[in-house]
């Protein structure tokens, strides 16, 4: 969807460790070439991908955060692929 011009803000301490941690893991923000604005527009629509796979499981998911279950589900993923080379 194209931009009408008018924009949002999200509010996050300039010194949130967050900010600096995205900043560096996604090479965005001041000190770095990359667009943080296109970071966070990628990083929405992940989560709103990862929503709406979870939303079709035919279980509840419980237990730990679903950021850590993603986590875990990649590095699960990561070690059959390793141990099928």
């Amino acid at each position: 969807m194209a931009s009408d011009g008018t924009t949002i803000g999200i509010w996050i301490g300039a010194d949130d460790d967050v900010l600096r941690e995205f900043d560096e893991t996604l090479g965005c923000g001041p000190d770095h070439a990359g667009s943080r604005s296109e970071a966070v527009k990628e990083a929405m629509r992940l989560a709103i991908a990862v929503e709406e796979t979870v939303e079709g499981f035919p279980y509840d998911i419980d237990g730990a955060p679903l950021r850590h279950q993603v986590q875990q589900a990649l590095i699960e993923q990561d070690r059959r692929e390793a141990r099928d080379e």
